[in-house]
């Protein structure tokens, strides 16, 4: 019977399935009537337990002509409505008109003020518009509507970087409306090359998506790779550009990211310039640049406006901090169970002395206070803002130093846990900061297990494994090998701009010249 049962109800929700397809199918294949209340009736059934749709039935007095207009409210500008769309038909009318029925065409043209007006024979196509923010407009006697252009709802002004904060450079960040975002993008690049390719994703949420590239440079194939793969994107709702990021990697079950999100308008503009594609997802402030390499997650945008010797010392600092956020609880855990001998005799007896009346072994203290940090780390980012960071840093040392004081972990493990904790804060990729935390757990187990053999042969592997990551055809560490050296020049180090002229290589753009020679017209006569 329980066979029988289960049948049964693969078959009945097949059977649903199916009915809310053909239903989808007809509402996608459901055509403009010409009798105004046929689709103010059907309009009215589409929307049964919405209360924000306002239908607006208007007759032209001078002309007897109906005409129906849909929005929803909130979403639109009124301003749009009153004064480009009801204002110009109901008062501008012009005495030569009166007793004349008007076209479909002159009401089109010669009445609407708006300046985006489109034409929609399916329900399909204007009621996506519709709930976009736009104003549809119907004509009785006419089996088509107008779609008017009249978004108008309460977005987030433009603010300073909240994750990527910088000393120099621009302080603009990228915020939830895609429009908003596109323009930051245009304003800094003037070029009439740069291609904006619009696509939906989302059955239900229809969720605008930009993918913007620069046409000339960018690498053949690459776009149509990235829209390709964008299309494919199955999923009910689309709500922010993270969850486009993970839908389109190549590699799922790996830790480290395959693209870089950035909420700097100038770092996607940087990408662009060097032959790469920004993804802008409507409803998100974050950009998704593809393809990445490991370098883009170590490079912040204060890099690019201070000295190329500071920049190259603080990058330096970065990528030292990556390793040390990943492998010191790992290395200071081998280093007192299997090798001692490697620490100088007075800073080996101050270990030992301190640790010789605690009760667990080293693993556990370090694991122990690794999940106290990861503890306050999490209660900080959850709590409000005004609070969240007094309470991590005091929480922190109020229980390292009660731990200490109660003879649960020795004080060097603290000074190990915060110094690693530390160094992770030093990344300005977020999700290259999650990585580095959890490559720390694998780290101490081999540490603690085989000791620096241990520890060497997990690099190793996860070395291994991040070489074998491509991004659209782009390795992870292409940018350190194979060997390339205009490629070496924006990596580990920064060189001034003058010798950066091309656009990285393994890039593979079309236009490999990004800066050409400034010399003015008085030097290269001398030069002669």
């Amino acid at each position: 019977m329980r066979l029988i049962d289960k049948i049964k109800g693969v078959f009945r929700k097949k059977a649903v399935e199916k009915d809310k397809l053909f239903q989808y199918e007809e509402f996608k294949e459901r055509y403009v009537s010409k009798s105004l209340k046929e689709n103010r009736d059907y309009l009215q059934q589409v929307f049964t337990h919405t209360k924000d749709i306002i239908i607006r039935n208007i007759t032209i007095r001078a002309t007897k002509q109906n005409l129906m207009i849909v929005f929803v409210d909130g979403m639109v500008d009124r301003n749009v409505v009153n004064e480009h769309l009801i204002k110009p038909i109901l008062i501008d009318m012009a005495p030569e008109n009166y007793g004349r029925r008007l076209s479909f065409e002159e009401i089109r043209d010669s009445f609407i003020s708006a300046a985006e007006i489109k034409e929609a024979e399916t329900f399909d196509e204007l009621v996506l518009q519709l709930l976009s923010g736009d104003t549809l407009l119907f004509l009785e006697g006419q089996n088509r509507g107008l779609i008017i252009g009249s978004k108008g709802w309460e977005s987030r002004g433009i603010s300073e970087p909240t994750t990527e904060a910088n000393v120099q450079g621009p302080k603009d960040c990228f915020v939830e409306t895609l429009q908003n975002n596109i323009t930051s993008i245009r304003r800094r690049i003037r070029d009439p090359n740069l291609a904006i390719e619009m696509l939906k994703v989302g059955r239900r949420s229809k969720t605008d998506v930009a993918v913007v590239y620069l046409k000339g440079v960018i690498m053949d194939g690459l776009a149509q790779s990235v829209i390709e793969k964008i299309k494919k994107v199955d999923v009910d709702s689309l709500l922010d550009s993270s969850q486009l990021e993970y839908l389109i990697e190549e590699r799922k079950w790996t830790i480290f990211p395959q693209s870089v999100n950035t909420e700097r308008p100038d770092k996607a503009c940087a990408a662009i310039f060097e032959g790469r594609i920004a993804i802008l997802v409507d409803g998100s402030p974050f950009a998704v640049l593809v393809p990445s390499t490991f370098s883009m997650y170590l490079d912040a945008s204060d890099d690019y406006y201070t000295r190329p010797l500071v920049a190259s010392l603080v990058r330096f600092t970065r990528y030292f901090c990556y390793f040390l956020s990943a492998s010191l609880p790992g290395l200071y855990v081998a280093i007192t169970n299997f090798h001692p001998g490697m620490l100088p005799p007075r800073l080996a007896l101050a270990i030992t002395t301190t640790r010789v009346a605690l009760p667990f072994p080293t693993f556990v203290e370090v694991f122990i206070m690794e999940s106290v940090i990861e503890i306050m780390q999490e209660a900080g980012l959850r709590l409000p803002q005004a609070i969240g960071q007094t309470v991590s840093i005091v929480g922190g040392i109020v229980i390292g130093q009660a731990a200490v004081q109660a003879g649960l972990v020795s004080p060097i493990v603290t000074i190990i846990v915060a110094l690693t904790a530390i160094a992770s804060f030093t990344l300005p990729n977020y999700n290259a900061n999650l990585t580095t935390r959890t490559l720390r757990i694998p780290f101490i187990i081999a540490g603690s297990t085989f000791g620096f053999f241990g520890i060497v042969m997990l690099a190793l592997a996860i070395l291994s494994h991040m070489s074998a990551i491509e991004t659209f055809g782009v390795g992870y560490f292409e940018d350190f090998s194979p060997y390339r050296l205009r490629d070496l020049k924006d990596t580990m180090v920064k060189v001034p701009a003058s010798l950066m002229k091309d656009r990285p290589e393994l890039l593979k753009p079309q236009d490999t010249v990004r800066q050409v020679n400034n010399k003015s017209s008085g030097e290269n006569q001398d030069e002669k």
